[in-house]
């Protein structure tokens, strides 16, 4: 089913003429290097860990891009109990494009303080292994961006949302191979304040809410699962940077057990260029 959804869906994409629409071009690509301090685990008790992480974000015409990957326990100094075997190369991954509504149809759909409207996708993936062990999910639905006024303290650079369904590949054997529950999703980020000498303190942030999945609360599975991070960095230069980052957890994992509802924090050191 998951399969003839995209098929139509990318015949309809490739059938329209693509009406020129560019508020702007540009591809960041980071790498960083995080020590992340009790790190929630839905299967056991949380573990600290370091992790490299690469990730880009990309706008060209249409297409609005984000993705990263993250490799876990890289100085092997975890034994982290949720990897399903794979703790030496555990890698998870995100890769969430979206395409400007506004741009396929040549219309300014904007309307209040949404500025941009998107067909939105995103695809989570790891590569743990075993009969129960692999994830592949996916989610479609729509996207926008808002127009957020800037503050007396604060101006936010982004501010973008998106409403998925979801469809459940592979779930480490739970309710799998089928269309089960939604994900609001929050995105955003901008500058606290700017220094007469270029360096500047940032923030940025992001929140998850699963919601709606048919999940089987007799083992713990619960129906909904929120995630909600928040960044403060200090920039040296536009490449070089440090972060310390906050996360709430609820229900991590869309379970209710073990470390699945303990918060976290973590350290970071950052180098991106712009192309």
């Amino acid at each position: 089913m998951l399969k003839k959804f995209l098929l139509i869906g990318s015949i309809a994409i490739s059938a329209t003429t693509f009406a020129k629409y560019e508020p702007w071009n540009f591809t960041v690509l980071e790498g960083s290097l995080v020590k992340s301090n009790y790190l929630p685990d839905g299967w056991g008790p949380s573990k600290k860990e370091t992790l490299f992480e690469i990730q880009g974000s990309t706008r060209y015409n249409l297409l609005d891009l984000y993705w990263f990957i993250d490799r876990s326990n890289v100085f092997k100094d975890s034994s982290l109990s949720d990897k399903n075997g794979v703790d030496d190369n555990y890698t998870y991954a995100e890769f969430t494009p979206r395409f400007s509504i506004d741009g396929l149809t040549g219309k300014d759909l904007s309307i209040g303080p949404v500025s941009e409207w998107f067909i939105a996708y995103q695809f989570d993936y790891d590569n743990s292994k075993g009969d129960y062990a692999s994830l592949r999910k996916h989610y479609i639905g729509v996207g926008n961006y808002i127009s957020i006024p800037e503050l007396k303290y604060m101006k936010f650079d982004y501010f973008k949302t998106n409403l998925y369904a979801r469809y459940v590949d592979r779930n480490y054997g739970r309710d799998e191979d089928q269309w089960n529950g939604y994900m609001f999703n929050i995105a955003y980020g901008g500058t606290i304040y700017r220094f007469e000498n270029g360096m500047k303190f940032g923030f940025s942030g992001w929140l998850d809410y699963d919601f709606g999945a048919k999940n089987d609360s007799s083992s713990k599975q619960t129906h909904d699962s929120l995630q909600w991070q928040n960044q403060v960095r200090f920039f040296l230069n536009n490449n070089l940077s440090v972060s310390y980052t906050y996360q709430i957890n609820n229900h991590f994992s869309q379970v209710d057990k073990d470390s699945s509802n303990r918060n976290n924090e973590s350290f970071g050191i950052h180098y991106a260029i712009m192309f």
